[in-house]
């Protein structure tokens, strides 16, 4: 599209969108030089079949958002997916409205060592986590946790990536759109990826009513994905039917109407053993402890591939992580629907 800034003609407005014809897109489409056209970027989260089923991750100019119950993983997840971004080149930012900068570095350290240590080496791993919180919030020495090499390879690994991903305290009262907006402009040659933690905190100056607030910070936040050219990751609060129902569901969210329209992809995260159809416990106890160490991540909305597809990821949260390697759930789940279940 071309702005034209002359003074209005007639009742057209003084900023003027003219729009283009198909025959002005394919003409320039064809003056330009081959692979000079914007190209479908795609950031792989890390996690497989995740990324199969999104068309290689999340992207670019999409805005997914990540829902479920307080404590399901949402924030494990979204972080370790960030870290994978970094990991692969892009910059990455993630503004948090739940945890301070230094914990959430924390995280990133047992995360890394969870991912680094052996089957044998958990006596070991307990001790270099201990070292490496410490050393995180300032009551250890970097040369204490170097001691130990499981401990120097973690933080060999945290250095290839810590200048890509940008850690951001955000505030429920001073970080808003603008403040977002600004991060990614002020990040040195641009940002990849964009992660909101959470987005029901995120303030809107001069509304107070929840449902007005939420449209208008996805639709916000759906603009800044277009306009920055980044991937836009936002995790999602449930409201109170969602935190007691079985199965949290999109229209459990608060703010859904909003969020089911303008989101590009919808994730949501329910305990397995939650999920599925008692049908599938029933005098099988064994079974249902298994399904407590998986995640059920559910992909309701999708509009660049198929919906809905449910997986299940097995957890590792001492360690601030889901194992990557996940599967497609084979049972039966929890459907708000049908009596039942």
């Amino acid at each position: 599209m071309q702005t034209d800034h002359r003074e209005p003609a007639g009742s057209r407005p003084a900023l003027f969108v003219q729009p283009d014809s198909v025959m002005q897109l394919l003409e320039r489409t064809l003056a330009g030089p081959l692979g000079s056209h914007e190209a479908n970027v795609v950031f792989p989260t890390g996690f497989d079949p995740l990324d199969a089923a999104l068309g290689g991750g999340v992207g670019a100019r999409d805005l997914m958002i990540v829902g479920g119950r307080p404590g399901v993983g949402k924030t494990i997840a979204a972080l370790q997916w960030a870290r994978s971004i970094a990991m692969q080149g892009p910059a990455v930012v993630f503004a948090c409205y739940e945890h301070a900068e230094r914990a959430l570095l924390a995280r990133l350290f047992a995360l890394e060592l969870g991912t680094l240590a052996r089957p044998d080496e958990l006596a070991t791993l307990d001790r270099v986590r201990g070292l490496a919180s410490g050393f995180v919030f300032g009551t250890r020495s970097l040369d204490d946790l170097l001691s130990d090499p499981l401990g120097e390879e973690a933080y060999g690994r945290i250095r290839s990536y810590a200048g890509r991903l940008h850690l951001v305290r955000a505030s429920g009262v001073t970080t808003g759109l603008p403040e977002l907006a600004a991060m990614i402009e002020a990040t040195a040659d641009g940002i990849g990826a964009l992660f909101v933690d959470y987005l029901q905190k995120v303030p809107v100056a001069g509304v107070a009513e929840e449902a007005e607030r939420v449209h208008r910070v996805v639709c916000g936040l759906k603009e800044l994905a277009l306009s920055g050219d980044v991937a836009v990751v936002a995790v999602a609060a449930a409201d109170r039917p969602g935190a007691d129902t079985r199965r949290a569901r999109l229209h459990h969210l608060h703010g859904a109407v909003s969020l089911e329209y303008e989101a590009d992809v919808a994730l949501l995260l329910n305990q397995k053993s939650l999920a599925v159809s008692k049908a599938h416990l029933a005098y099988d106890g064994v079974r249902a402890e298994a399904f407590r160490r998986y995640v059920v991540f559910s992909i309701e909305k999708n509009r660049n591939g198929p919906a809905p597809l449910d997986l299940e990821f097995r957890k590792d949260f001492v360690n601030y992580r889901f194992e990557t390697n996940g599967q497609f759930v084979a049972e039966a789940l929890v459907d708000d629907l049908l009596v039942g279940d």
